[in-house]
């Protein structure tokens, strides 16, 4: 078996059903953005397939390609200036990822992984569950997707294999990778929590072979307390999709949210986003919360 190539070990994803997304309360100006957002979001996840088929054709690697800490910086660099707002690397986890990939078609991933954020509008959230949230989460899926593929173009370019996973669906659990990196911790609500962001960004990744990766200073992130106390996403969740006890499975992922519940309010709205805009570490930030010890 090629340790270089990373292959599910039979984590279940949820099946995201992209002709249920419901667009018809958007009215006038948001209507007009839409026709524009959604064309774009399903291009950057037709291109992210085309250019997974076209690694998958290659010989798979018999060795990881060593790649210099300038190789890192430019990455960072380029990053920066397609408009991700957060970049962090981690070797990639094979018991986080999905059986099935039901968006993108990918089977399999590379060493290591380079985990993306995007921040989302914070007005626009501040609206959920109406209109103009639905349509902030249409067009972040939309830009980080574009955005990733120009990365993951970027390092192709530099003679790396690199496997572009869309942040709709997607083959890893994104989350979990990105505590993993070093981004932030996980909600009560099953969403990254970051320093800068709070919950309000939606997350990708870039699979590649090379490393060493380089090395991130782990700062000291503690969330769990103040979750255990607030409790504003559980009580203020439309659908109660948020559970009062996280399940822990066997291979140690977490069950946060009833995903049936949770899904069809998700397509109804397209995008929901209470429990974002619920949440203190958007409404307030992280370091206020600290310094208040709710």
């Amino acid at each position: 078996m090629n340790e270089l190539i990373k292959k599910s070990k039979g984590l279940k994803a949820n099946y995201i059903d992209q002709t249920k997304f419901d667009i018809s309360s958007f009215e006038g100006v948001l209507a007009e953005e839409a026709s524009k957002i959604i064309p774009k979001m399903f291009m950057g996840i037709q291109k992210a397939r085309r250019d997974y088929k076209r690694e998958k054709q290659k010989d798979p690697p018999t060795e990881i390609q060593k790649a210099p800490p300038e190789l890192w910086d430019e990455i960072i660099e380029k990053s920066k200036s397609i408009g991700i707002d957060l970049i962090a690397f981690a070797p990639i986890d094979e018991n986080l990822i999905f059986e099935k990939d039901y968006v993108g078609g990918i089977e399999f991933l590379y060493e290591n992984g380079i985990v993306l954020g995007m921040e989302m509008d914070s007005e626009a959230i501040n609206w959920a569950p109406d209109p103009p949230a639905g349509l902030e989460s249409l067009r972040i899926y939309a830009e980080l997707g574009e955005a990733t593929n120009k990365l993951a173009d970027f390092i192709r370019s530099k003679g790396y294999r690199a496997i572009a996973c869309h942040p709709l669906g997607g083959p890893i659990l994104y989350p979990a990778m990105a505590v993993k990196a070093n981004l932030g911790e996980i909600g009560r609500q099953g969403l990254l929590i970051t320093k800068k962001f709070g919950p309000r960004q939606r997350l990708s990744l870039i699979a590649v072979n090379a490393g060493p990766l380089p090395q991130r200073e782990v700062e000291k992130f503690e969330i769990t307390n103040f979750c255990k106390k607030c409790r504003r996403c559980l009580h203020l969740c439309p659908v109660n999709a948020i559970m009062e006890e996280p399940i822990v499975n066997e291979n140690g992922t977490i069950t946060r949210i009833d995903s049936e519940k949770c899904f069809e309010y998700f397509y109804k709205t397209t995008g929901c986003s209470v429990c974002i805009e619920t949440c203190p570490f958007h409404r307030i930030g992280y370091h206020v919360l600290y310094y208040r010890q709710i």
